[in-house]
């Protein structure tokens, strides 16, 4: 049986190797979060956690402005286009980044207070957030170039190393500075876990600059640009649909409903952790499979669909077991916006699979209208009900905005392959994708409702295990990707 496994992963290509170690990498990382989850819900207050959701919600909607979507998917484009010097691309939009970051910084110091007063964030995590800006674009270019070539092992190696090392310092530090004020512990457990993810990305930094040697040209940053400046608003849209909910909650609301919220919804997005190393690993794919005969894009597409599908799903019904390991009692109140964050969360990767192609054909606006309209149409929905119904509410608003954004993204990816002489069935399935959210998106829904029957909630998991445990047995095609 070893042998057999041991021969399997031998004969496997290059592209599902690296699908393998990425996703493998990304998993542990991402169990280190889930293991460290519980220990922070008891050594830190709620308030004190939704600090560190508003921190993380107003870095990653910033950096989309701050890294102008440069590492994007554009970034894969172009890494193909100048196939023979990378190396130079690389650095020459990394100076690009950098520049961004220290105007950034600039804006800040003109005014510190007023950014404080606006994010709601201490002027230390602010500075911390500055740094990011400038060292981590370093890591998101590196990372990139390595899937696309199908390198894994040094990038591997670095995910799961600095996991450890940022987890166990991140609890050290709050242990140690637990008597101290609450702003002291927050800030010891940002600093201690972004420290080693900046550290790295900073010696990624003078790495790529030293390798490249090239600051500026014109050639490069114009490509990329063209490419990225859509995606600006893309990236920015995509991240208020995601984070908005969090700092509308701390102004509407209060910190402890964000600690209380964003927990629940950090658990409840914890198949995301798959879906992005399957994706990462599936554009190279999809690129070099588009406009040639053959190609099985259409079955993949399916079958990576359904088998995220089903990892939604069981995420959903066992919310209830995984909230009462992972957190509190004072987050028992708010299990029932699981499921339709699980839901929402799942259809990130039908409107991932419809974007993709935008963007391989440099029509990169028609990924930005539909994550607009979301974006827009979320924070409307927030602002109307979150005073009337409370912050749990958040959840439900979000599902549907993400329902409006699959469904437009689906419309332009259509759009684009009539202007590209390529017909979208010749891709995706649609029919197939959206009967699957469908069912997806109905019975994440019921899990409300099976949460108040333990029973039953077990004897639909052992079916829907089943069905999943048959459809990825079936499905062979998916290995040869």
């Amino acid at each position: 049986m070893k042998k057999k496994l041991i021969n399997k992963l031998k004969n496997m290509s290059e592209g599902a190797k690296s699908a393998l170690a990425y996703t493998i990498a990304t998993l542990f990382s991402g169990a280190l979060s889930i293991i460290t989850a519980p220990i922070f819900a008891r050594i830190m207050t709620t308030s004190q956690i939704g600090i560190v959701n508003l921190f993380n919600s107003w870095y990653t909607l910033i950096s989309a402005f701050a890294t102008l979507s440069l590492t994007s998917g554009g970034y894969v484009v172009a890494l193909n286009t100048f196939s023979d010097n990378r190396d130079e691309y690389q650095s020459s939009v990394l100076s690009l980044t950098s520049l961004i970051a220290l105007l950034l910084a600039v804006l800040y110091l003109i005014s510190p207070g007023f950014w404080s007063n606006l994010t709601g964030l201490s002027q230390p995590l602010l500075i911390l957030m500055l740094f990011g800006f400038l060292f981590a674009p370093a890591t998101d270019f590196w990372f990139a170039r390595q899937k696309f070539e199908y390198k894994y092992k040094k990038p591997v190696a670095i995910i799961m190393i600095s996991a450890i090392i940022s987890s166990i310092i991140s609890v050290i530090v709050v242990l140690i500075m637990n008597k101290s004020s609450a702003n002291s512990v927050v800030n010891g457990r940002l600093y201690a876990n972004y420290l080693i993810i900046f550290g790295i990305a900073a010696i990624l930094w003078f790495s790529t600059f030293i390798k490249g040697k090239v600051f500026f040209n014109a050639r490069y940053w114009r490509f990329s640009l063209s490419l990225s400046i859509p995606l600006v608003g893309y990236s920015i849209a995509a991240q208020l649909l995601s984070v908005s909910d969090r700092v509308m909650i701390s102004k509407m609301v209060d910190d402890s409903a964000v600690g209380i919220y964003g927990t629940l919804y950090t658990i409840s997005s914890l198949s995301l952790i798959v879906w992005q190393a399957i994706h990462a690993s599936y554009v190279p794919f999809l690129f070099n499979s588009i406009g040639k005969k053959g190609t099985k894009v259409k079955k993949i597409t399916n079958s990576l669909v359904v088998i995220y599908a089903f990892i939604a799903l069981v995420l959903t019904f066992f919310a209830p077991e995984i909230v009462h390991i992972l957190a509190t009692a004072e987050y028992y109140e708010a299990i029932y916006i699981m499921p339709p964050i699980a839901a929402g969360i799942f259809l990130t990767c039908i409107t991932n699979i419809y974007s993709d192609i935008p963007v391989y054909f440099r029509k990169t606006k028609y990924v930005m209208y539909p994550a607009a309209i979301a974006a827009v149409l979320n924070i409307f929905l927030n602002y109307i009900f979150i005073p009337v119904y409370g912050y749990m509410v958040a959840a439900y608003t979000t599902l549907f905005s993400y329902i409006i954004w699959a469904v437009l993204q689906s419309y332009w990816c259509k759009k684009v392959c009539e202007m590209s002489d390529i017909k979208s069935n010749t891709l995706f399935d649609n029919k197939y994708l959206s009967i699957i959210s469908f069912i997806t998106i109905m019975f994440c829904l019921t899990g409300i409702l099976l949460y108040r029957n333990t029973i039953l909630r077990y004897l639909v998991i052992i079916i829907t295990s089943v069905i999943g445990i048959v459809f990825v047995y079936k499905q062979k095609g998916t290995k040869k990707l």
